[in-house]
């Protein structure tokens, strides 16, 4: 009769796929400060001063993603989610948080160049080659296709079903890398690298700058529950771990997986992820490079459209300052458009990109 050593698992077999498809962490719903209003055959993102959870379905015509079940339990009736009860999903910080400067295609959304600073990988007539990365500001490529800071959170909300699927949080805001990526070194020092499933709050906070002009700038945050120390947290992310050691299931190992998955592909990319990169001073950026290369008559041109525009809505003299969804240092909230309102300079602006083909309709 074979005797079967409890303590020597398996060795834990994996999915063998072509290079280049990416598995990513299994994502089954969002979490954005910020949505999408779709005005005269053009979607306009907006930034929010609060939360919303949604699935991976968005309107085709509308725009709106579906509101996840999960917004209405957490809210209880009331009007703005500003925190959110979460677990954070892996030991491995970068797996919790993955930040790199990205460069997408805003027609296809994919991504044509990723770097971290010192090595980039980048899309080439001659396929993926792997370069030095001088930082967005120090890179002629970097600086043409509006090569941005770009994050990816990944939390669990307490309350879901799936125990293995994760929320994602997309943004380009240095202040919610500086403050997500700070907590959770700490915890990870703290603990020694064991903070799988430790409970948290994340929380969207406020706070004005020079930069800002004062206006508020929303940025996420990650904190303990209320009437819950650091050292009870702590406590229940190590009994979940110890419980999971004790069934034979290892989070190592999931973690492995994980990774093994990320690393196939050239670039950990989705589509949507270009919905949190594209920014209205995205589009004026380009409007004033289509302005220089195609000389000043072009430029007059583009300018003729934006003053055009402008005069076509009441109050067009002072058109609103403008907001994206993802962009720092950008007022709250803008106004939605409605009829007698003056239309805001987004509008405008994304009405000129219209108009010269730097984006398609209905792009986000």
């Amino acid at each position: 009769m074979e005797v079967i050593d409890k303590k020597t698992p398996s060795k834990a077999t994996r999915l063998a796929v072509n290079r280049g498809i990416t598995l990513t962490t299994p994502v089954i719903g969002r979490i954005t400060a910020g949505h999408t209003i779709v005005k005269n055959d053009k979607a306009l993102p907006v930034k929010d001063d609060h939360f919303t959870l949604t699935t991976l379905f968005q309107d085709k015509r509308t725009r709106v993603w579906e509101e996840h079940p999960l917004q209405k339990t957490l809210t209880k009736g009331e009007e703005k989610l500003r925190a959110i009860p979460v677990r954070i999903a892996y030991n491995d910080v970068n797996l919790n948080l993955h930040n790199s400067f990205s460069a997408f295609d805003p027609q296809k959304g994919r991504a044509l160049c990723v770097g971290n600073g010192d090595r980039a990988r980048r899309i080439t007539e001659d396929g993926v080659k792997e370069m030095d990365c001088p930082r967005p500001e120090a890179c002629e490529y970097g600086q043409r296709q509006r090569c941005k800071n770009f994050s990816r959170a990944y939390f669990r909300v307490e309350g879901q079903d799936d125990e293995l699927g994760a929320f994602i949080l997309r943004t380009t805001s240095f202040n919610s890398l500086d403050r997500l990526g700070s907590r959770l070194n700490q915890l990870s020092g703290l603990t020694g690298g064991r903070i799988a499933n430790m409970p948290m709050l994340l929380i969207l906070e406020t706070k004005t700058t020079t930069q800002s002009f004062r206006e508020p700038i929303y940025f996420a945050d990650l904190v303990t529950r209320p009437g819950q120390k650091i050292l009870d947290a702590v406590k229940e992310a190590r009994d979940y771990q110890e419980v999971m050691e004790q069934a034979g299931l290892s989070i190592e190992g999931l973690e492995e997986a994980l990774r093994a998955g990320l690393a196939n592909s050239d670039f950990a990319d989705d589509l949507e992820d270009a919905d949190e990169w594209l920014s209205d001073e995205d589009l004026i950026a380009e409007v004033e490079q289509q302005g220089q290369r195609t000389g000043l008559r072009g430029m007059d041109s583009l300018t003729q459209r934006l003053n055009s525009l402008a005069t076509q809505q009441p109050g067009g003299d002072e058109p609103e300052q403008s907001t994206a969804q993802g962009g720092e240092g950008a007022p709250a909230e803008q106004s939605s458009g409605e009829e007698g309102v003056p239309a805001p300079a987004s509008e405008m602006v994304y009405a000129a990109a219209q108009a010269a083909g730097i984006i398609p309709p209905h792009h986000s």
